[in-house]
């Protein structure tokens, strides 16, 4: 794995089951294959984290606290990540950080 430093994973629908607009901790189930995929990069040096567009809190939705929680026990559950960024705008916001823009990219870059 010359050249790499970090992977970076989307959070719903790849390491955890898709639940749109999930503010429940309880209902986080990872994936199959997930906690070995994030293991296996750590085995190898690599640094870990995810990206994740969170627009149910720009919908009014999802509160920061309800996403922070799910997002603290999916890592709990998939033996802990460097780093977890989302993206808190409706998609109609036109904001940088939004994927497919780099945005959430870089800031994990810069965390890592």
């Amino acid at each position: 794995m010359t050249g790499l430093s970090a992977v970076l994973f989307d959070r719903d629908g790849t390491l955890v089951a898709d639940v749109p607009y999930n503010g429940d901790p309880g209902r986080v189930r990872p994936l199959p294959g997930a906690a070995e995929a994030v293991a296996l990069a750590r085995s190898h040096g690599l640094a870990t984290g995810v990206v994740s567009n969170q627009s149910g809190i720009g919908r009014g939705l999802l509160t920061v606290g309800q996403v922070l929680a799910v997002n603290a026990r999916a890592d709990e559950l998939l033996g802990g990540l460097d780093t977890w960024v989302f993206c808190p705008h409706a998609p109609d916001a036109g904001c940088a950080c939004r994927k497919p823009r780099p945005g959430l990219v870089r800031a994990a870059a810069a965390r890592l």
